[in-house]
């Protein structure tokens, strides 16, 4: 198994240790290249920030930039 961002060998028993999968797209990250994108929750009496692991392809602006020329090659 290899890290999608950089492609650093991976042991399936070191998951949580050296690396996570990706909260998006479930594809496995090393500790090194996660990054993590906070989201509003909505509790009983606050509201609260909660921090997800994603990889940098799964990132709020890469996302937009990959759909973005999506649509432009399909037209």
């Amino acid at each position: 198994m290899k890290c999608v961002s950089c492609g650093r060998e991976l042991r399936e028993e070191d998951e949580g240790v050296t690396w996570r999968r990706c909260s998006i797209c479930k594809s496995p990250v090393c500790f090194d290249c996660v990054r993590y994108v906070g989201t509003w929750v909505r509790g009983l009496y606050k509201n609260f920030v909660n921090v997800i692991p994603v990889c940098p392809n799964c990132l709020p602006k890469s996302m937009l930039k990959r759909l973005a020329e999506k649509k432009l090659k399909e037209e």
